[in-house]
């Protein structure tokens, strides 16, 4: 009897054991988010679940980098749910006019984030960023040839998102002790795991990291892409609008063809971080509290609609009207 009152006792034990199994050393398979759901298909999406995985983990001893998948995919639900986005369903090779929802979702949340929690500096930046971003989504989308081309964009947004954002609703959540589980399990760098002991100066550390080491190789093949990447990635340049007050578009940071075009490619690594770590993000850093809440306030479907192509028409003929070069 007593052998069976001892076998009874460790039962849950051992099927607790055999359930984190399934979830110790998995490959994140959709690390960059070009793929619907989260980081592995073999990875639950409800909160408890995975919860019980990592407290099951924890509790003995197994070192970070064993779970790091399922660590990057509990912070990436607790993130999508929080931002009111069905994970399972978050497909970027849906069309835009179908993701439309997601899109908008992914920025409001940043802008809550900041909201309520005004140190995080870099998501009310990603909002006004992201305005821009989501209306080059839908214009693409809208154009013939579309397809493959806002499909990147739209996965570059969620690569961002699993990254970036997710450690965001981690320290939210649990502080830097949650940021340190991350590094050890290897899902960020030193430098970025640093920045953490004082978010509200960490926006550069932060954009450093998503333009150089997120989403930078996604950017390159963008570029690559035949027949339109390089003309979509200069035009992002040429034509794109500045959503940071105060900040020079590439044109008037770099100008070329007296000053009608700029002199770089945005999908250009170099040109691209010289660019927004000497003139973008300086000139967000300037922008006072009550300035940066009253932009991301302002719906965010108003700011988008403003940066459409179609909207903005005029704004870019005038802009190459009024360039000079003495015509």
């Amino acid at each position: 009897m007593r052998v069976l009152v001892v076998l009874a006792a460790l039962v849950p034990g051992i099927l607790a054991a055999a359930a984190l199994l399934d979830f110790l050393d998995l490959p994140l398979t959709n690390a960059e988010g070009e793929l619907h759901g989260g980081v592995n298909p073999s990875l639950p999406y409800d909160q408890a679940t995975l919860q019980e995985g990592l407290s099951a983990a924890r509790s003995v001893g197994v070192p970070p980098k064993r779970y790091r998948a399922l660590l990057r995919q509990y912070w990436l639900v607790r993130a999508s749910d929080e931002a009111g986005i069905s994970l399972r369903d978050w497909d970027p090779q849906r069309k835009p006019a179908q993701n439309r929802a997601v899109i908008f979702a992914v920025y409001d949340f940043y802008a809550r984030l900041y909201l309520a929690h005004p140190e995080l500096r870099w998501t009310a930046f990603a909002n006004l960023a992201g305005s821009v971003f989501a209306a080059a989504m839908l214009d693409l989308g809208s154009l013939p040839f579309g397809g493959w081309y806002p499909s990147m964009l739209m996965s570059m947004q969620k690569h961002i998102f699993m990254d970036i954002g997710t450690m965001h609703v981690a320290y939210v959540s649990g502080g830097r002790a949650a940021i340190k589980e991350m590094r050890e399990a290897t899902l960020i760098d030193a430098e970025t795991a640093a920045a953490w002991s004082d978010p509200a100066s960490a926006v550069m550390r932060f954009s450093y990291r998503e333009q150089n080491l997120v989403i930078a190789e996604q950017f390159d093949r963008f570029r690559a892409h035949v027949p339109w990447g390089r003309a979509i990635t200069y035009g992002m340049a040429a034509l794109g609008p500045m959503p940071v007050p105060g900040a020079k578009t590439p044109t008037e940071y770099r100008p070329a063809l007296c000053g009608m075009l700029p002199d770089f490619n945005y999908a250009d690594r170099d040109a691209r971080w010289d660019y927004l770590s000497k003139e973008v993000v300086p000139a967000y850093l300037r922008l006072n509290a009550s300035t940066v809440r009253q932009i991301v306030t302002k719906p965010l479907v108003e700011r988008v609609a403003g940066y459409r192509g179609a909207h903005r028409l005029p704004e870019m003929i005038a802009q190459l009207e009024n360039a000079g070069c003495g015509l």
